[in-house]
């Protein structure tokens, strides 16, 4: 964490990783980075939004941060591709370890245009509890953490606390409440833990871009 190219604002957070396995180009302390994570079985609806949030996102500059993981993760990862933006994947195991073993080309891809991390060497194998201790890694990376569809037991939901801990900004997309996939980013809004989010300017305009 002593590095001078150790990201600035994951050494802030709390518990931060004391060292940090990178493949790819880390986005420069300056720029805008933004974790989105959801469950892996999104709806239509959930799809859509995460394009439409992209979008926006990437063509003001943002950084996508997300997990690599199915669903939500992989969309973010994708769509951020597509449009010629930076995306940076935080991985559970070590950067050999690619999971899914189906995101293995999306993982050479955002070699070109971002980063794979890891807090664990090469050779760490996927653990169950690594993938939650990898989402402490994503919202410190990352001013602001968006959660675009959750049960309410989802993954996401803890990455979200996470950013909480770390005084970071939390987001939430607001859901049907006949969506079990809505239930739990419908909860965050309802404590008043999460800003509803309708479109990117919602989460662009907390840090100062018009």
């Amino acid at each position: 964490a002593e590095d001078a190219e150790y990201p600035p604002l994951l050494r802030e957070a709390p518990d931060s990783p004391p060292v940090l396995y990178v493949r790819g180009t880390l986005p420069s302390p300056d720029q805008l980075l933004v974790a989105l994570v959801g469950t892996r079985r999104p709806t239509m609806y959930g799809r859509r939004a995460t394009t439409m949030l992209i979008d926006g996102l990437v063509s003001r500059g943002a950084v996508t941060v997300s997990g690599l993981a199915r669903g939500i993760d992989t969309m973010v990862h994708r769509e951020t591709l597509e449009r010629d933006g930076t995306t940076v994947a935080v991985l559970a195991a070590g950067l050999d370890a690619i999971y899914p073993a189906e995101n293995l080309g999306l993982a050479r891809r955002i070699l070109d245009r971002g980063a794979l991390v890891s807090e664990h060497p090469p050779g760490v194998r996927l653990r169950r509890e690594n993938f939650l201790r990898r989402n402490r890694v994503m919202s410190g990376l990352s001013k602001g953490t968006v959660v675009i569809e959750a049960g309410e037991r989802s993954g996401a939901l803890a990455t979200a606390r996470f950013a909480l801990d770390q005084n970071r900004e939390v987001f939430a997309l607001p859901g049907s409440v006949f969506s079990p996939e809505s239930r739990g980013t419908n909860g965050l809004i309802q404590s008043g833990e999460a800003k509803l989010v309708q479109c990117a300017t919602d989460i662009l305009a907390e840090f100062g871009i018009e």
